[in-house]
């Protein structure tokens, strides 16, 4: 058996796995708020105690009980840490985490407590024989200790750390194999960031996180319609990239010529554009397969097809349930993926 927390800001979710012969089953699933009322929804306002609150409210939900969970996954996110590929002289693991520890300073904002790192084997580099590339994780002493106390306040003995970019990976990972040419490109579209990924087989991986998210873009939507919180959810849920239509007038009463209108939408486009272009310009040779949209604000109507159009790439949803036995009802099961990803790396211990 084993438990991933996804601790979103927006919502928790939690997902129990367990194992029966070479089938992996979801033996327990759902996800509640942070807020009741989403008309007060602020992460500003949102505080660790509230947080705690949620996932024991949750665990109180499913019938989990903390203190008897033995095997719990959960993940650090934003600029909580920093997760890159890194490429490096071929030494001893005990060289090499001493080595690491100076690469890692240079990408973490010290708090004034010491790095926490953590590194995968990725294998020979294609290109240089004495080198070798590894998947680096950086955090601080600090950040580890605030993530663990919100899950010594409920009652759980915290477990493995991981990273929301590594999670999703894992999620993906189980369901499809790494393209043998070129780099498949993950966007798992949140509610506080959106988080993005870049790998293939035979190409390096690359993560980033993106600023515009389903939080920013239901603030928009307020904006432009007068909407409170909850209103402006609901209108994104139900209307996706149409949600602004009507927002402004769409064309001159003089001319009666459309103008197009620039919307949220186009700017996280932008931002996924600027971030390819960077990997390619540092990663010769390389092209995108498939990309796949996961997270609560993926499947916003038309937001598929509008990535697909804008970049002129092939996108579908990355299902994280699709080689998973699952015969609990879930509404929304790209909001999970993050959840599952983590609680699969604790099936691996």
């Amino acid at each position: 058996m084993s438990i991933g927390i996804d601790i979103g800001k927006f919502s928790i979710k939690i997902v129990e796995l367990a194992n029966d012969k070479d089938q992996v089953i979801v033996k327990n699933i759902g996800m509640r708020n942070t807020f009741n009322n989403m008309d007060k929804f602020d992460l500003e306002k949102l505080s660790k105690s509230q947080i705690s609150a949620t996932i024991q409210d949750l665990c109180t939900q499913l019938k989990i009980k903390p203190k008897k969970i033995k095997n719990l996954t959960t993940s650090l996110s934003g600029d909580s840490i920093d997760v890159r590929q890194v490429t490096t002289l071929d030494m001893p693991d005990s060289e090499l985490i001493v080595s690491l520890e100076l690469e890692a300073k240079k990408h973490v904002p010290l708090d004034g407590t010491d790095a926490v790192i953590d590194f995968h084997h990725l294998g020979k580099n294609r290109e240089k024989l004495d080198q070798i590339d590894v998947v680096l994780a950086t955090t601080t002493k600090n950040k580890i200790s605030e993530h663990a106390k919100i899950l010594k306040d409920i009652g759980f003995k915290p477990g493995a750390f991981d990273a929301d970019s590594i999670a999703i990976t894992n999620a993906y990972q189980y369901n499809h194999e790494l393209p043998k040419e070129g780099s498949d490109v993950i966007i798992n579209i949140g509610n506080s960031s959106s988080t993005l990924i870049v790998w293939g087989e035979n190409t390096n991986f690359f993560t980033r996180e993106i600023a515009i998210s389903g939080d920013s873009i239901t603030k928009e939507i307020m904006r432009a319609h007068g909407l409170n919180y909850n209103d402006a959810e609901n209108k994104k849920m139900q209307d996706g990239i149409n949600a602004f239509t009507g927002s402004n007038n769409e064309a001159s009463e003089d001319s009666g010529i459309a103008i197009e209108q620039r919307t949220i939408y186009n700017d996280f486009v932008e931002e996924i554009r600027k971030t390819l272009r960077f990997y390619m310009k540092n990663n010769n040779n390389s092209f995108f397969s498939t990309f796949y949209l996961s997270g609560g604000s993926s499947l916003l109507p038309g937001i598929e097809n509008f990535i697909a159009e804008n970049l002129n790439v092939k996108v579908e949803l990355l299902d994280p349930f699709k080689k998973i036995q699952n015969e609990h009802t879930v509404t929304n099961p790209l909001q999970f993926s993050l959840a599952l990803g983590l609680a699969l790396r604790g099936l691996e211990k």
